[in-house]
């Protein structure tokens, strides 16, 4: 969500049980695709995804320095959007385990093709690179729920000068780039499945941040864009 400029943010420091959270999160990734692919060496056996597997690591190394809650309720919450949390959660679990397994025994996937996969890759690259970004520009304001955090402000420079929602963007880029990473034909499920979830909680995120900032949030819909520049 938007929050306040790095500046003006509360002085937290990322608690040991946030980091925890997140450095379990990626040793129980790090299984799915192991297991989903039938072994260590076989999954890192192509350049491509050992980068993906790298990046996955280097970015939870990046959030450890990021100060915030990964479950913080807030002050004001949208509650209905606690369920489709954990479903994502659970979908992205799915699909890592589900991905590396469909890319070895040959299941909707295109022909290999390793400019495909490099591809898939520039694109985690960026969108990992967007979504860190992003979240480091809210720090302790960003939650995993859609909530209004104490002392709340709008973020309107960085990332946040462009797009309301950067966070998104770069999970969606993402996103894109993990399936082709795998060569996997499902990319053109996943998009939409993707962007009707998103767009139903930006919906309900601009109209928590409208209440909470009146005309100030108005304004700044209208000269931005939810999560590409010149497209939507």
């Amino acid at each position: 969500m938007s929050g306040m400029p790095p500046s003006k943010a509360p002085s937290h420091t990322s608690t040991p049980l946030k980091n925890f959270q997140i450095v379990f999160l990626l040793l129980f990734a790090l299984i799915l695709l192991i297991q989903g692919w039938g072994d260590k060496q076989g999954l890192l056996a192509h350049p491509a995804r050992a980068g993906f597997v790298a990046v996955l690591a280097l970015n939870v190394l990046a959030l450890l320095f990021v100060p915030f809650e990964l479950f913080e309720s807030g002050e004001r919450e949208v509650r209905r959007q606690r369920w489709p949390t954990f479903v994502a959660l659970g979908f992205v679990g799915g699909c890592l385990w589900f991905l590396p397994h469909a890319d070895k025994h040959e299941l909707w996937v295109w022909e290999d093709n390793a400019p495909l996969r490099y591809f898939g890759l520039a694109c985690v690259v960026i969108g990992a690179g967007v979504r860190v970004a992003a979240m480091a520009q809210l720090g302790p304001l960003f939650s995993t729920f859609v909530t209004i955090q104490k002392e709340h402000m709008l973020v309107t420079t960085g990332l946040y000068r462009w797009v309301r929602h950067p966070i998104y963007t770069g999970s969606l880029i993402a996103m894109i780039g993990v399936f082709l990473v795998f060569r996997s034909t499902l990319v053109w499920v996943a998009v939409p499945l993707y962007l009707a979830g998103t767009v139903w909680r930006i919906h309900d995120e601009e109209v928590l941040l409208g209440e909470a900032f009146g005309g100030a949030y108005q304004h700044y819909r209208t000269r931005t864009w939810r999560l590409l520049p010149w497209v939507y």
